[in-house]
């Protein structure tokens, strides 16, 4: 099997690459609004672990592990900078332990796991989301929802970028790694920029002449090639997708947003 540049849609038969494009735009944002008023960092890395479940299912998953070699050391950057900041934004924060000559308090380093785990469980969802949305379904979905096709047509053009800028890196370096070029590192990236964005222009005037042949800019209805029906069972899904804000919601006004009543507790060794 070829390989599958970062975000682009796998193709497969799972649920999720069946499920209306809609329904799944409606958890990924159940799931944003979640981790960012949820406080309990534990909580968002059981939901990314639960999006690890189905990226394997969908048999997504070096797709995935290439689109998270970028934001995953970031998330875990976050708590080693947040645990050497001194924690300002505490009154009483706990000492936990000393890193050469930094000091470690409990309160930082459950700051900084935080962010981390917002930054995976949110990436995860939304890797999810685009690995399994095909484009031609998600303009069809637009198109049905009377989205305007000049706004429609942006979306589904952005999501396509990225793989497409991917692929032509991939090719060149390919190209220089032929001819013994260094084909690696950053060094190998600034002789790429050139061809990439030069091909990226003549595709954009071979993108533009396509359009004018289709009549882009005609009133007439656009017939779909790909197009998931909205059934019942998608409307109970969307709905269901109510449950985490209302949760979350509930958490943060009622259960101290899922806080232990008597803090977070870790040990000198699990902190170092």
């Amino acid at each position: 099997m070829a390989r599958v540049p970062v975000g682009a849609y796998v193709p497969g038969d799972s649920f999720f690459h069946r499920a209306h494009p809609f329904v799944k735009f409606y958890w990924v944002g159940s799931f944003v609004i979640f981790c960012f008023f949820n406080k309990n960092p534990y909580i968002n890395y059981a939901l990314t672990i639960l999006a690890l479940v189905f990226v394997v299912l969908t048999k997504t998953f070096p797709s995935y592990l290439r689109a998270m070699v970028l934001f995953g050391p970031a998330s875990l950057a976050m708590i080693f900078l947040q645990s050497i900041v001194p924690p300002a934004v505490f009154d009483n924060p706990t000492f936990l332990a000393t890193l050469g000559p930094f000091s470690l308090h409990t309160e930082s380093i459950i700051y900084g796991m935080l962010f981390s785990s917002r930054i995976l469980c949110i990436c995860s969802w939304s890797i999810l989301m685009l690995m399994t949305l095909h484009p031609g379904e998600l303009s069809s979905a637009l198109q049905r929802a009377k989205v305007p096709y000049t706004v429609n047509f942006m979306i589904t053009t952005t999501l396509q970028l990225i793989p497409i800028l991917q692929r032509e890196f991939g090719i060149i370096l390919s190209a220089q790694k032929s001819r013994a070029m260094q084909a690696q590192g950053f060094k190998a990236l600034l002789p790429s920029i050139i061809p990439v964005f030069a091909g990226a222009i003549d595709r954009v005037q071979q993108l533009s002449m396509s359009l004018e042949t289709r009549a882009f800019g005609s009133s007439k209805e656009r017939t779909l090639l790909r197009y998931k029906t909205f059934t019942s069972k998608e409307i109970i899904l969307s709905l269901a997708a109510i449950g985490p804000v209302a949760i979350v919601i509930y958490g943060r006004f009622f259960a101290n947003s899922f806080l232990p009543l008597d803090g977070f507790f870790l040990s000198p060794g699990v902190g170092v």
